[in-house]
């Protein structure tokens, strides 16, 4: 690449140089022919300001009057400067320089012995001056000058023609030298991109398309890479992630079966452990309630025990059913559907619709909308919410509210509660599995639910969080994605 870079520079480079000397040519080849023109206009200026000297000479002698020698005085005032431009302009050749001088040797004598004494002498003595004039010996004078102006300018039209048609040549030189240079850069360029073509943009094309197959999951995409340049480092380097892809996809493989049958060797072991448990807290609580019936009246202070016991079997199972619920929420293939908010909404109050008539709570439900979700786990989420706003109360009657507005290509719900509140700074702990805020003694629970609601509610792709302050109550809010359609 860079050789022919070079290449092709230096043949523009003297295409450019070819170019610029054929134009010069040209350009200096006008000037001259220019110069002769300038020559001629000045030649010719100069013999008409001698026959302007001529005419003002006789009119003057003729009728005396100082208004017919008024453009002879100005014609004498100025055919020196003109002859010296006539001069310059015919610098270039001797052989006119040589006929200029002779001609100025004539216009010297000419107006120094013809026409300045005889108008000194119209002056003085008109009838004499007048009978000088009649022998026309200034018209000779005139006629000899006007001869070597002839000769001149035959000379220098002869030159103006040679040098026009020696700019015509260089001005056809240069046309040449153009067309040329631009085809010579043509057929460089040509050949640059045919040798991009096939040296670049073939093999980078070829890089590009396997690139395509392995976005594509074709892992065994592979390109050849036997060239030593910067292509070849390309593919070798194309290859190299390919092999890195493929070996991270096989060991991806192996990790997700091996996940996959851990969870569920997990999940069968929490339902397996939860059953195990359950059988004998359930004969513990059965030999609770024989024991009271059989000898409850004989045991002093028996029933409290027995109470006891009774309250502990109900946690403990009320603990692993949670436990078993964390486990299963938010795992598994999550099929959603077009579900009505509001349906699942109420679903969820008939729930809980025993502590809403214990507590007094007043629920507002405002307009829901339709969303991408899975009914039950959404169900189970309405339900949690709404339990904890009516069960973290104070003395007051519970008001709750469930509403939802747009927030971009999802709605964002909101169940808002005028509770006990809470201390900012645990906003993000009460989501944690059995993180209580409160003791046993105050309010009843596990400290599940809130964990179960976050991990369904991300399993949709959603968020939920919580803005509160003691006292002030809480507003827990989630995002579910809408339903377009």
């Amino acid at each position: 690449m860079v050789a022919l870079s070079v290449t092709g520079s230096l043949l523009l480079a003297t295409a450019l140089i070819l170019l610029i000397v054929a134009v010069t040519g040209q350009r200096d080849a006008s000037r001259t022919a220019f110069r002769s023109q300038e020559a001629l206009t000045a030649g010719s200026q100069l013999e008409k300001s001698l026959i302007t000297i001529e005419n003002g000479l006789r009119g003057y002698v003729a009728s005396g009057r100082e208004r017919f020698l008024a453009p002879a005085n100005q014609a004498l005032d100025s055919y020196r400067s003109q002859l010296g431009e006539l001069t310059a302009l015919l610098s270039d050749d001797p052989g006119q320089q040589g006929r200029a001088r002779r001609i100025g040797g004539r216009i010297e004598d000419y107006v120094s012995l013809w026409a300045r004494p005889l108008i000194a002498l119209a002056r003085d003595r008109p009838p004499a001056a007048r009978s000088v004039v009649v022998t026309n010996g200034g018209r000779e004078r005139l006629d000899a000058i006007r001869a070597g102006f002839a000769r001149l300018f035959a000379r220098e039209r002869a030159v103006a023609r040679a040098r026009e048609a020696s700019a015509e040549q260089r001005s056809s030189l240069a046309i040449a030298f153009g067309v040329g240079g631009l085809g010579l850069v043509f057929v460089v360029a040509v050949g640059v991109v045919l040798y991009l073509r096939r040296a670049v943009v073939r093999p980078v094309v070829t890089v590009a398309e396997a690139a395509g197959r392995l976005a594509d999951g074709e892992l065994s995409a592979r390109v050849p890479a036997k060239r030593d340049d910067e292509i070849g480092a390309l593919a070798r380097g194309f290859n190299a992630m390919a092999d890195s892809l493929e070996r991270g996809q096989a060991e991806l493989q192996r990790s997700h079966a091996e996940l996959k049958r851990s969870n569920s060797e997990l999940e069968q072991f929490a339902s397996v452990t939860s059953h195990d448990l359950q059988a004998p807290l359930s004969t513990i609580s059965m030999y609770a309630e024989l024991l009271e019936r059989r000898h409850g009246a004989e045991l002093d202070g028996g029933t409290s025990l027995i109470d006891g016991i009774r309250g502990a079997t109900q946690q403990a199972r009320t603990l692993i059913r949670d436990l078993l619920e964390y486990s299963r929420a938010g795992r598994g293939r999550l099929r959603t559907e077009p579900v009505s908010a509001e349906k699942v909404v109420k679903q969820a109050m008939e729930a809980v619709a025993g502590d809403i008539e214990e507590t007094g709570a007043r629920v507002t439900v405002g307009s829901l909308p339709v969303v991408q979700a899975e009914r039950t786990n959404l169900c189970r989420v309405f339900q949690n919410l709404v339990g904890n706003a009516v069960k973290f109360t104070d003395d007051s009657p519970p008001e709750v509210a469930i509403g939802a507005e747009r927030d971009g290509p999802a709605w964002r719900f909101w169940v808002s509660d005028n509770g006990i509140g809470m201390d900012p700074r645990h906003a993000e702990r009460v989501f944690e599995p059995f993180q209580r805020l409160h003791g046993d003694e105050d309010y009843a629970g596990t400290g599940i639910g809130l964990a179960v609601c976050a991990r369904i509610i991300e399993q949709h792709g959603g968020r939920i969080w919580v803005t509160t302050s003691p006292g002030e109550g809480s507003v827990f809010l989630f995002t579910l994605p809408a339903d377009e359609a």
